[in-house]
């Protein structure tokens, strides 16, 4: 008997042998299952009790139990059952101190029960399974789902080392799910420790850690080849049990599937479309520069005809569209006479021509069609399938381009930030454009740069250059958020209300637009009303001074209407090339000047809206 005497008159935990225990009046579990009772028995036997009962002392001595009746019989059950039992004699109890706070317990025994800790839930679950206990066994002992044993028991064969450290808070549930995707133990112990050092700061880096020669089933490769193929050719397969991840372990394996699948669909692609020839390339993409360097010549679909009816009807269908009342049925008729227009590739073409055919970062095959040869160009001339080139054969050298490098990539950022700036004022059109890009329909030819950076808007000479500060002021990085607490951040952005958010979502989405390829970037231009001229003047250093002295005579010529035997123009040609650039300046930005040289309301006009034929 535990000696009563030094209980508090508060509650307390004592030790109490079950001689003393008795089921009490207001304990709500007055009827319980035999079946129940030595379930719940079996868990106390292997992982011992895991929580206290709890009661409230008689004027005999003896104490009513009023919460744990389930466990008080299991506890009589193994007594009963075992004589190498030896939990029976030191029971914890937790004494209340009075009726009221014993009749509060009863009730509140079911609804505000505290869960084990995981790692000891896992421990727990993990050492009843060693007895043959099934997941519906340990589910009814421990009053939880079938489905959350299972999803413990998952974690059981995690090492010590992993458990401890999820018991620490060192690790947390998620962390613990991805180690037991580890294929050797040795790296889940590697993991933790560089968790404790501060190499490994989040869940994410887990999966390349625990699988650092894997690709996961969301790669190309991997959803081009598929899990079949890919352990048809002796690869395996990881499945992580907690979420849909799925590793291929043995990437070498995977790039042996992926180039056999890819040479076999582009063989069939060559032998149904009856092209001459096809390659395979195994990027996810086709440079800007791959035509040019593999010396390719190319040949484009023949247009199709459309009658005077089926135009008008086309013409009508695209205004529908545009104004988003085109039903599913008119949709289906726009895009059968879109394809009439884009046409297709004559048999002669295909004689001469081929195509590349690679994955996308989808996973999807797609095929470069319509491109010769270096070795085929003469033969596609001689078949009228390819042109000649204007300049001559296409072995003569190309002209040189009187615009560098270097000023040709100032002139397209001039261009660009022309275009975001008109942008800044069509906040529907930038959203439907997004839209669009999202969709897919613009494949690579991207019309915003949405992986977040910023295309270049800013030319390398700024003299002259000036465009709306949205567009320049510096974003936010994300270390200046870091410890940041997101909730309330989040709360304060909300707080600015509606315009704020258009006109940060206006601000950002002007910023990342490239405008897609040049024929788009023209027609995106004209819709908004890109003036490069509003974001840019030219000056000596940012243009004049950087192109030939000959380029300069043409431009001051043509500017003045000015024939290039006059004295003017003569007078201009005999001048320094840095004299001619501050001359040209002046004409564009000193008014004075330009009263001197009489310049024209005509010719004034022409100055204001001038830009280099670079843009034509």
């Amino acid at each position: 008997m535990t000696n009563q005497s030094t209980i508090p008159n508060d509650a307390a935990i004592i030790y109490a042998s079950l001689d003393q225990l008795y089921l009490h009046a207001l304990n709500p579990r007055q009827e319980v299952a035999q079946e129940d009772v030595e379930t719940l028995a079996q868990s106390i036997r292997t992982c011992g009790l895991l929580q206290n009962l709890g009661g409230i002392q008689d004027d005999g001595g003896k104490i009513g139990i009023v919460t744990g009746g389930r466990r008080l019989r299991a506890l009589g059950y193994l007594a009963d059952t075992y004589r190498d039992f030896e939990g029976a004699t030191s029971i914890p109890v937790l004494l209340a101190r009075d009726l009221e706070q014993a009749e509060f317990w009863a009730n509140a025994e079911n609804s505000a029960r505290e869960a084990l800790d995981p790692a000891d839930e896992i421990r727990a679950y993990g050492r009843m399974a060693e007895t043959n206990a099934d997941a519906e066994a340990i589910a009814s002992a421990f009053g939880v789902t079938v489905a959350h044993v299972k999803g413990r028991l998952k974690l059981a064969n995690l090492p010590d080392a992993a458990l401890e450290a999820l018991k620490a808070k060192t690790i947390n549930l998620s962390a613990a799910q991805k180690m037991t995707t580890a294929q050797d133990e040795k790296l889940v112990l590697e993991a933790l420790q560089a968790i404790a050092e501060g190499r490994l700061s989040n869940v994410g880096q887990l999966d390349h850690f625990l699988h650092p020669k894997a690709a996961k089933a969301t790669d190309r490769r991997a959803v081009f080849v598929g899990v079949e193929a890919y352990e048809a050719g002796g690869g395996k397969i990881t499945r992580d049990l907690f979420s849909e991840d799925v590793f291929f372990e043995d990437q070498d394996i995977l790039d042996e599937a992926f180039a056999a699948q890819l040479a076999e669909a582009a063989e069939q692609v060559r032998v149904s479309d009856s092209w001459a020839w096809t390659l395979t390339h195994g990027e996810a993409y086709l440079g800007w520069n791959f035509i040019e360097d593999n010396k390719f010549a190319r040949v484009y679909p023949v247009e199709g005809v459309l009658s005077d009816d089926q135009m008008e009807r086309y013409e009508d269908l695209c205004e529908m569209a545009d104004g988003d009342v085109l039903n599913a049925e008119g949709e289906e008729e726009l895009a059968g006479l879109h394809c009439v227009l884009e046409g297709a590739f004559s048999e002669d073409q295909k004689t001469q021509a081929g195509c590349v055919v690679y994955v996308d970062q989808s996973g999807g095959l797609k095929v470069e069609a319509g491109l010769i040869r270096p070795e085929d160009k003469k033969r596609a001339i001689a078949a009228g399938v390819l042109q000649t080139s204007a300049h001559g054969s296409g072995d003569d050298k190309a002209p040189k381009n009187p615009y560098s490098q270097k000023l040709r990539d100032d002139l397209e950022a001039i261009k660009l930030a022309a275009l975001q700036n008109a942008m800044l004022v069509q906040p529907d059109l930038l959203l439907d454009l997004l839209a669009f890009q999202l969709s897919g329909a613009t494949g690579f030819r991207d019309v915003f740069d949405v992986s977040l950076g910023t295309p270049s808007n800013t030319p390398s000479v700024e003299a002259g250059f000036a465009v709306d500060k949205r567009l320049i002021k510096p974003s936010v990085h994300p270390a200046d958020a870091w410890g940041v607490d997101l909730k309330k951040a989040f709360a304060s952005f909300k707080k600015k209300g509606q315009k704020h958010r258009a006109a940060e979502l206006t601000r950002h989405l002007a910023k990342l637009l490239t405008g897609g390829d040049a024929v788009f970037h023209g027609v995106l231009s004209e819709k908004a009303g890109a003036d490069i001229r509003k974001v840019w003047t030219p000056t000596a250093e940012n243009l004049f001074k950087r192109v030939s002295g000959p380029m300069l005579e043409s431009i001051y010529c043509d500017l003045l209407d000015l024939a290039p035997t006059s004295a003017e123009a003569k007078a201009f040609a005999k001048l320094k090339k840095a004299e001619k650039a501050k001359t040209l300046e002046d004409l564009f930005s000193d008014g004075t000047k330009q009263k001197l040289l009489g310049v024209t309301a005509a010719q004034k006009a022409r100055i204001e809206a001038w830009v280099p034929d670079y843009y034509d």
